[in-house]
């Protein structure tokens, strides 16, 4: 072992506090120094012979330090009830797995702040992101391909293929649904069963053309109320208008000759648009606030000022909580269909693993993603929900199917808050449509959303035109990028 360096003690112990010592003073301390060196330095060697020759490096970290998994969108400060559901999440993961943690980050998904954060390398190990946004974090590369992992899962025989789909690129897998006990949501038609049997209807519109009929009837201006409402807020307006679109038979974007294009100027949509228009201008059956957004619709809902509207079934628990509304008044079922048939959009969120991170910490991430499907930890989360006062076994696309969905469905049934939708989320499944591949945020808000307000608020407005134009303008500024 090299000898310390005389000089240089010499001149730190010159220099402290700005005492000079003796000759005889400095080689005591001299010597003390060299003592302790010598011991420290043998005891950093002995740690690192002990690290060296400790365990299997293939396996996860020592239990010695967990290893912690970090996953976007957690609770933030004044949410108690999420915190409290995390909090007991995090010792129901740790019970399963003791060597390792969960740390719920405060940052909520967005696109924007999701490329910030990847060109950053302070991204989370799981990141929960819209459906929307699945194809293009997929083809930039920026979620892992999990395929190998999933195939080898336990559960994945149970796997329901539909709800991962919009996850799925060229047949192999990068995320999975958020959410154990629940899955994808889809559209549905709300309405207000006690206004329904004033009115003499005992089932909910079937089509397009029953949807103008019972508004018509349940439309009462005297009572401030209207038969339907329509949500008009730009890029909800857009988000909704997919399904009138496909309800009519057309579509959004379809690729053609190996280019994506823009197709939703066909006359499919337009009869959409002008069908959309016709609510408002030739039948009346719509709110007077054309342009109002998903809260100002749960209001006039919750007190009774519309009939009827569309919702996802999760919105029952805003409605309750939010807006006190009594959810025993409220059915729900499939959207009408129109001339090219029953279609409902299913969307939702998706839990990617970050790329970046070591194979083996995506491993954990996986577990930690998929820790959300075991049978504890979705009876945990009901149990929490109900004993907050939050809505349990709302209608939803499920994970998965068969023995274990099964065994899900147990669970839900014994926390049940809501009436049962199995039989119609059953029947939605036939017709589901998941959301266009590309730009979707831009489509709903600069495109589709823009059309439907300009025909809601202008009597003399041509859907056709609008249309025509729209998908040109998106057709260039977006869908010609792709693969440039």
């Amino acid at each position: 072992m090299e000898r310390p360096n005389n000089n240089l003690l010499y001149f730190c112990i010159d220099k402290i506090n700005g005492y000079v010592f003796s000759s005889h003073s400095k080689e005591i301390i001299m010597r003390r120094i060299r003592v302790t060196l010598s011991l420290c330095i043998l005891t950093a060697f002995l740690a690192m012979l002990l690290i060296g020759c400790g365990g299997d490096k293939t396996q996860p970290q020592s239990t010695s330090k967990k290893i912690v998994i970090s996953i976007n969108n957690g609770a933030r400060e004044g949410e108690d009830n999420r915190l409290e559901e995390q909090r007991q999440y995090n010792e129901t993961f740790m019970k399963r797995y003791p060597e390792a943690s969960l740390y719920f980050d405060t940052w909520q998904f967005s696109p924007e702040t999701f490329m910030v954060r990847m060109s950053g390398g302070n991204c989370t190990d799981v990141v929960g992101v819209f459906a929307t946004e699945g194809t293009v974090v997929i083809e930039k590369g920026l979620a892992a391909d999990i395929t190998d992992l999933v195939k080898t899962w336990d559960k994945y025989p149970f796997v329901n293929q539909t709800v991962v789909k919009s996850i799925t690129h060229n047949d192999r897998i990068y995320g999975l649904p958020v959410g154990g006990a629940g899955g994808c949501y889809v559209m549905t038609l709300f309405y207000n069963k006690d206004i329904f049997k004033e009115a003499g209807f005992e089932k909910a519109p079937d089509t397009w053309e029953e949807l103008v009929e019972y508004g018509k009837k349940l439309t009462d201006r005297s009572k401030g109320r209207a038969g339907f409402g329509i949500l008009g807020e730009k890029g909800g307006a857009g988000w909704h208008f997919l399904n009138w679109v496909w309800q009519a038979g057309g579509d959004l974007e379809v690729k053609k000759d190996g280019k994506w294009q823009a197709v939703f100027d066909s006359q499919e949509a337009v009869s959409a648009l002008q069908f959309v228009k016709d609510l408002r201008w030739k039948h009346n059956i719509l709110q007077e606030d054309v342009l109002c957004n998903n809260d100002d619709l749960f209001e006039l809902f919750a007190s009774e000022r519309i009939a009827m509207a569309f919702f996802t079934p999760e919105y029952l628990e805003h409605l309750k909580i939010k807006y006190k509304m009594d959810i025993d008044k409220i059915g729900i079922a499939l959207m009408p269909a129109g001339p090219g048939g029953r279609a409902n959009q299913m969307g939702g969120a998706f839990s990617i693993i970050n790329p970046t991170i070591p194979k083996e910490k995506q491993q954990w991430a996986f577990k930690a993603i998929t820790f959300d499907y075991e049978l504890e930890a979705i009876e945990l989360k009901c149990h929490i929900a109900r004993e907050q006062g939050r809505i349990v076994g709302h209608g939803v696309l499920p994970v998965f199917h068969g023995e274990y969905q099964d065994k899900v469905d147990a669970i839900i049934d014994k926390y049940r808050t809501v009436p049962s939708q199995k039989e119609l989320m059953q029947e939605a499944a036939k017709y589901v449509h998941t959301e266009p591949p590309y730009y979707c945020q831009q489509l709903y808000s600069e495109c589709l959303g823009p059309a439907v307000q300009t025909v809601l608020t202008k009597k003399d407005a041509d859907p056709q035109k609008i249309l025509k134009d729209a998908a040109a303008e998106f057709q260039k500024r977006y869908l010609d990028k792709i693969g440039n």
